[in-house]
């Protein structure tokens, strides 16, 4: 409907513009949105003011002549100017009847767009180092990247997601020396406190019993103090496999999938980092300072170079980095949207710089910074780590829980902000539980339509219903905030941000369980309001969508 009123607002500022004798090319884009008060109408729009320095007259006599023309839309009930210039718009109601109808008619294609236009978009998120468990933290960004992809693919691109696996550089070497560690302290070689800078979490010691179990003591051989480099390389692939198909089950558990998963070590052992700086060698952007080979990434709004070969020759993992991002627009994406943590928000500025050296638009690239996540148990906070090396996982988070509460519980602020997640909260089954409370929305409307078939119940107007009987201002309401889905659908595409399903859908329920409580869909002699069955199926339609986009299961039954 904002898209209707936007076109009748276009409509008349062509026709005003005509009469004057103006240009009515190169105008500002319509600005559509809701008047500031509920009573003013259903939209709004400022673009007399924005016609008025161009036209070069006073904002309300633009308003004024611009109502002349609206008033002859048959579907403006109401035009008002209001303020310096303010043009306030009012639907007829039967528009609202028959929105919601179309809506119905849409079925589970409703809120299907095209503001992607088939554009291919890569989601990399999640990409933790294949060196422990997952935490709640990469849970949040499992969240975040697997709803924006579903959003995304929604609103009309074509998406993929990716995991990179961190698996080369000399994290994986500790990794495999932890373990290493772990399986000789079993055998009696090892006591004491692990050395520092190893990994120390009890996942290791598990795994090395799991591999003495299974290998037997007879993995070392010469002298146990002394590295043996081929041995070191078996625990640390053996450590790294593992852990990796730990958090593939993870994520499965979590309801995430993944159509790609590449690898950082192969980037080196293909050449194609080498490759990648040879481009920019090419573009005359890589220079040799002090036996280093830096990038000049402070050409391109970076804060500084940056180092890409080390004076030992060893290349860093931004140079890995750009090679993938390069491989990445290589395979045809138009969009490359990384979900970092937000302790990455100074490394933004310098891939943006090596994407636009590689000939690439800047604006092909997006980062979402994921803020970290509390934990605390009905308000009390709950020690992320009870000793060094230990944490909890998003496995215990999601067997506690569950994947609905917990999926649904990480999208309810913005990435960008702290998140307390209370486990206590996320399992109760009352209001207070955002992800129960829209569930049960959907639950309590199949327990309507269940009854009316099951009790044979008869409809008023059955099969000619039309919505016509809908004229509290409650319900109009609801037809509008279904309406506004694909408005709310299409804003959380152009901005990548998750969350504003599950502050619309908090609304949306809010709204359905304050009607049902106050107004009858069956009547108390039995029959049944057939405008209002068809209020709530389009209610229930959409908190089906919405909540299939969030990942998160639509009940029948609660």
């Amino acid at each position: 409907m904002k898209k209707r009123v936007s076109k009748y607002v276009e409509t008349a500022v062509a026709a005003v513009a005509a009469a004057r004798g103006l240009d009515g090319a190169d105008l500002p884009e319509i600005g559509i949105g809701l008047p500031r008060e509920k009573a003013f109408g259903d939209f709004s729009s400022n673009i007399a003011m924005q016609l008025a320095g161009r036209w070069k007259d006073n904002p309300r006599a633009i308003g004024s002549a611009l109502k002349d023309e609206l008033d002859k839309e048959s579907d403006l009930a109401l035009v008002t100017i209001d303020g310096p210039g303010f043009i306030n718009m009012t639907l007829d109601i039967s528009c609202w009847h028959s929105r919601l109808l179309d809506i119905i008619g849409q079925g589970a294609e409703f809120a299907t767009l095209d503001y992607g236009q088939g554009r291919r978009v890569l989601v990399e998120f999640v990409s933790a180092n294949p060196t422990g468990p997952l935490h709640i933290g990469h849970g949040r960004g499992a969240a975040v990247g697997d709803v924006l992809a579903r959003i995304l693919k929604r609103a009309g691109f074509a998406v993929d997601r990716e995991y990179y696996v961190n698996d080369a550089g000399n994290q994986m070497m500790v990794l495999g020396r932890s373990l290493r560690w772990r399986y000789l302290e079993l055998l009696g070689h090892r006591s004491g406190e692990i050395p520092d800078g190893y990994y120390r979490g009890e996942y290791l010691l598990e795994m090395a019993k799991e591999l003495r179990a299974d290998q037997g003591d007879d993995l070392i051989v010469g002298n146990v103090n002394e590295e043996d480099v081929v041995g070191l390389e078996f625990f640390t692939k053996l450590a790294a496999d593992a852990i990796l198909l730990g958090i593939r089950n993870d994520l499965n558990l979590f309801g995430v999938e993944f159509e790609h998963w590449t690898s950082e070590k192969d980037f080196f052992t293909s050449g194609r980092v080498d490759v990648a700086l040879a481009d920019l060698k090419k573009q005359d952007v890589l220079y040799e300072e002090e036996g280093a080979i830096w990038f000049a990434s402070s050409r391109f709004g970076d804060e500084k170079d940056r180092v890409v070969v080390r004076a030992n020759g060893v290349k860093t993992y931004f140079a890995s980095d750009i090679a993938y991002h390069r491989e990445k627009y290589e395979r045809g994406y138009d969009l490359l949207i990384d979900v970092w943590g937000a302790d990455h928000h100074g490394y933004v500025p310098r891939l943006k710089a090596a994407i636009e050296a590689l000939g690439n638009e800047p604006e092909s690239f997006a980062a979402i910074l994921v803020q970290l996540v509390s934990l605390s148990r009905s308000g009390t906070p709950v020690a992320m780590s009870t000793r060094a090396g230990e944490f909890i996982t998003l496995e215990e988070v999601v067997n506690e829980v569950g994947k609905d509460a917990a999926r649904y519980f990480f999208l309810t602020r913005r990435s960008d902000s702290h998140l307390e997640f209370d486990l206590e909260l996320a399992k109760s089954k009352n209001n207070d539980n955002p992800v129960y409370y829209a569930q049960y929305a959907h639950a309590r409307i199949c327990s309507i339509l269940r009854k009316i078939e099951e009790e044979g119940l008869e409809i008023d107007g059955t099969g000619n219903s039309t919505g016509a009987s809908l004229t509290l201002p409650e319900e109009l309401d609801l037809i509008k905030k279904l309406d506004d889905f694909t408005v709310v659908l299409e804003s959380a595409a152009r901005n990548l941000e998750p969350h504003r399903l599950t502050y619309f859908l908090d609304d949306l329920a809010a709204q359905l369980h304050s009607y049902y409580n106050r107004n009858r869909v069956i009547n108390e002699d039995g029959k049944v309001s057939g405008d209002r069955l068809l209020l709530i199926t389009a209610i229930r339609q959409v908190i089906n969508i919405c909540l299939t986009l969030l990942g998160v299961s639509s009940p029948e039954k609660m």
